[in-house]
């Protein structure tokens, strides 16, 4: 998007690819899942998707992407509501099927599988969601005839899977390749005819302003491996989000009503590229409120709009947002809180720099 950006402000030279290099751009389906879901579909796939799968030719491959590894992405309590938690950064914990363990895919951490909740005792545990595991499981159960393999950070840990994993696919050996966003880029297949997106809304709706531009990148790259050779290829793309203009930027081939949106949204609140974005994060021992932690200029972090941390002047106005729980709140034992700059010259405000316990990311690539 800020590539984009500074072509129309003619800061950049544009120089377009008109067509693929090799085959059609596929045909694009956008599935509602809000319907499928009303018409009593409780799985992942959806009825285009399995109609598409049931009748793969021989010799014709598939890709199933679904930005989510495991088998259930939430383990909660019926009784009570209680959501397992990573005891180090309170994300939630991931069921894998595998190992029969849960873990947390932001710092690592293992937990055995509880047979009663940890907050009520009740048995009544629920596994909600899913990943690349539950739509491997799915697919395998829904047609035995068809040999499906899975990529994904799990199997990459494994010295020499990945490249197994792919050259099993290449040579014909997987019908189904299922995976994270490592099935997405740069699988140039001839034989790959169909590509399904099991969910486009794992992405789309992060509390991060780069989510809808990361979702229209990685579904423009995931439809891209279908239909490159001599073949047609389909690519079927499900969201409970199907008119969300990333979503429809995709499926037409046009992307410049979503640039045009995208880009006005940023200069209305002078991101990067019609200004600069700082990211500042501390870690403080204990959670809010009781942390009193030191702001810049001796000043005391206050929750809110209009908080005091940063007290240099500058002659520019910047929007100080925060502080706020940074996306994953807790790591290495420590409380972290964001407070976002955001405006023409956000820097003046940090002059000097605060030191320990602050870091600075200037134009992070994400807020998360």
């Amino acid at each position: 998007m800020e590539s984009v950006g500074r072509v129309r402000e003619g800061r950049y030279r544009h120089s377009l690819l008109p067509d693929r290099p090799t085959g059609a751009p596929p045909r694009v389906e956008v599935v509602d899942l809000r319907a499928e879901l009303a018409g009593g579909n409780r799985g992942l796939l959806s009825a285009s998707l399995s109609a598409g799968l049931a009748s793969l030719p021989a010799g014709e491959r598939a890709i199933l992407m679904i930005n989510r590894r495991g088998t259930a992405s939430v383990v909660v309590c019926r009784d009570c509501g209680h959501v397992q938690r990573c005891p180090e950064c309170e994300r939630s914990l991931v069921y894998h099927q595998a190992g029969v363990t849960l873990r947390c895919h932001h710092c690592g951490t293992a937990s055995p599988l509880a047979s009663r909740c940890p907050a009520c005792r009740s048995p009544r545990i629920r596994y909600l969601g899913g990943g690349t595991q539950r739509v491997e499981e799915e697919v395998r159960s829904a047609f035995p005839g068809l040999r499906v393999g899975r990529l994904d950070r799990d199997v990459a840990e494994h010295k020499g899977a990945v490249q197994r994993v792919l050259d099993a696919f290449a040579e014909g050996r997987i019908d189904v390749l299922v995976g994270t966003s490592l099935v997405a880029k740069g699988l140039d297949i001839p034989e790959v005819t169909l590509v399904g997106v099991v969910s486009a809304d794992v992405a789309l709706n992060l509390p991060d302003e780069r989510a809808a531009e990361r979702t229209f990148q990685l579904l423009t790259q995931a439809v891209g491996r279908a239909g490159r050779g001599e073949m047609p290829g389909l690519a079927i793309i499900q969201t409970y989000q199907p008119d969300h203009p990333a979503i429809q930027a995709v499926a037409t081939g046009n992307a410049a009503a979503f640039y045009d949106a995208e880009l006005e949204v940023r200069r209305r609140f002078g991101s990067p590229p019609f200004g600069r974005l700082v990211k500042l994060t501390v870690g403080l021992p204990d959670p809010w409120p009781r942390a009193r932690g030191r702001g810049h200029g001796g000043s005391t972090p206050r929750r809110g709009r209009g908080s005091r941390c940063f007290l240099a002047r500058t002659s520019s106005p910047i929007a100080v947002l925060g502080p706020a729980p940074a996306y994953v709140a807790r790591r290495a034992g420590r409380w972290r809180w964001n407070v976002v700059l955001r405006g023409e010259r956000p820097l003046d405000l940090l002059t000097p720099p605060p030191g320990a316990p602050w870091s600075i990311d200037v134009d992070p690539d994400s807020l998360l």
